[in-house]
């Protein structure tokens, strides 16, 4: 993955872009939570994929290749950067340029507003349906994003669906002309960064600390039990 940080004013821009599926494995984990902290200073961040693709998630592929304790790293340090997004003191927004798939869906989900291309895209959550069992630490980030009558459908069934779709359940929040995503996404964010700071901040905690600390508390015994280690 190369990550490319970019700046707008008071706004920091994060591009993703492998040049395939925009798969997600221990350095990319990594290298986020630099840009993170090397955009501390700035108002608001704008996470970014390329053109017809946001992320396809995990790099399954990079996941065969790990032994045991390293892929508890990784699947740890995924929880960590998600949660780290969700908490982030500072507006957060999502400007999902094509396919979001499983961690795509997570990480968009993770942001305060995520915007999606329109068109012939994918959105989901397809761990079931690929034999993984969602963990706590997802399903606290889905349980505040997506709505209660559709929740246990989309899950239990790994459905992928439409960028339509994604609004209707609560995976996005709006939709727009692919040509028009980072510009709304920017527009959201610099009207997001208008807001008082320190109330922002606090909301955000009080909203999602309880669930991040809870559901993180049990997330290394939860992926231990998952990979027949407990």
């Amino acid at each position: 993955m190369t990550i490319t940080l970019r700046r707008e004013g008071a706004l920091a821009f994060v591009h993703m872009d492998d040049g395939k599926a925009n798969a997600f494995d221990a350095d990319f984990f990594a290298e986020l939570t630099k840009a993170l902290d090397e955009t501390a200073d700035a108002d608001a961040l704008v996470i970014a994929g390329r053109e017809g693709m946001f992320s396809g998630g995990l790099n399954l592929k990079a996941l065969g290749s790990l032994d045991p304790e390293s892929l508890l790293d990784m699947m740890v340090g995924f929880a960590r950067t998600m949660h780290r997004i969700w908490l982030e003191p500072r507006p957060v927004v999502a400007a999902v340029t094509g396919h979001a798939v499983a961690g795509g869906t997570i990480l968009a989900m993770a942001s305060d507003h995520a915007v999606a291309a329109d068109g012939p895209f994918r959105w989901g959550l397809n761990e079931t349906a690929i034999g993984l069992a969602f963990p706590s630490w997802i399903l606290a980030i889905t349980r505040a994003n997506v709505r209660n009558d559709r929740i246990e459908g989309l899950l239990l069934s790994g459905a992928l669906i439409s960028p339509a779709e994604a609004l209707e359940v609560g995976y996005a929040d709006e939709v727009v002309p692919a040509d028009q995503v980072l510009a709304a996404a920017e527009a959201k964010a610099s009207a997001l960064a208008a807001l008082p700071r320190a109330a922002y901040a606090a909301t955000k905690q009080r909203l999602r600390g309880e669930a991040s600390r809870a559901s993180l508390d049990v997330t290394e015994s939860e992926l231990r039990a998952m990979m027949g280690q407990a």
